[in-house]
């Protein structure tokens, strides 16, 4: 409850933050129009980039990509431009979907500061999604964005676990924003998906053990019934000079009152019904 009440309050405070809203609308298909004053050549080209993307339009983010790949990037440069990840982060988007050169992009991550943020950028130009070196809610993001098919169970798993750690996950906008959006993703693919799967299964397993419980009811007292047939057929095959010797009522009741103690004895109906259900496959673990 802290955590999503937290949330709340950081998304209600991005109104008055362009660039954060901005991520926030790419990454949530939320409404998102650039805002008109007072913003710079790069924060422009930003906006416009998130515009374009989430218009699918892509002479719009190729003519934002033009125009910054024109600038010329120097080993260890300061340009600040190199170090926005809203920026780059935006463009690696833009240049998978729309399937741009990657050179110009590739050479400004190799001129950023190396972290955790860096070499994620990196793995996704290149595909390595599964690297442990990954920030795995913005590779969940990413994937999220442009193929869902490729969220796994692992990735999913590892978010969570970085998302949980409270030191490490909010240590900038950036990163918060992404990490919001990757417990949403948690949320939709992995909670429900998974709680309604076991729910299901448990609920089988128990229409399933009534079922073979009947089932196995029945077809042991049809087996008595059928050795109580058994064994009077094999009493009327006798020779006459034998059965003469033999009590025939005498036996005939004794033989059902096997069958009625037999069918009285709870082991042998439990064990007959573990039987049955390790022959439909029921795991024998979860019998005993």
């Amino acid at each position: 409850m802290v955590f999503i009440e937290e949330k709340h309050r950081y998304l209600s405070s991005l109104e008055e933050q362009p660039k954060q809203n901005a991520l926030y609308a790419l990454v949530n298909e939320e409404p998102f129009q650039p805002p008109q004053n007072n913003v710079s050549e790069i924060d422009d080209i930003y906006f416009f980039s998130v515009q374009a993307i989430k218009k699918n339009s892509k002479e719009g983010f190729y003519s934002q990509y033009e125009k910054i790949s024109r600038r010329k990037v120097s080993e260890n440069s300061t340009a600040p431009f190199i170090h926005d990840d809203f920026l780059i982060f935006t463009l690696i988007i833009g240049v998978i979907r729309f399937e741009c050169k990657k050179e110009w992009l590739v050479g400004v991550i190799k001129n950023r500061a190396k972290n955790a943020t860096t070499t994620t950028f990196e793995n996704l130009l290149t595909g390595n999604y599964q690297s442990k070196a990954n920030i795995q809610s913005l590779v969940l993001v990413f994937l999220f964005l442009l193929d869902k098919s490729k969220i796994n169970n692992d990735q999913l798993i590892e978010a969570y676990n970085a998302i949980s750690d409270t030191h490490q996950s909010f240590n900038s906008d950036f990163i918060r924003i992404i990490h919001y959006k990757a417990f949403d993703i948690i949320i939709q693919f992995k909670l429900p998906k998974d709680t309604d799967k076991v729910s299901r299964l448990l609920e089988f397993e128990i229409r399933f053990k009534k079922r073979i419980k009947v089932f196995s009811y029945f077809i042991y007292n049809i087996l008595l019934l059928a050795l109580l047939f058994v064994s009077y057929q094999i009493l009327h095959s006798l020779p006459e000079e034998l059965k003469l010797k033999i009590n025939e009522v005498a036996i005939i009741i004794g033989i059902a009152g096997v069958g009625f103690f037999g069918n009285l004895i709870p082991m042998f109906k439990v064990k007959f019904q573990e039987l049955v259900l390790r022959t439909f496959g029921y795991p024998k673990e979860l019998t005993e």
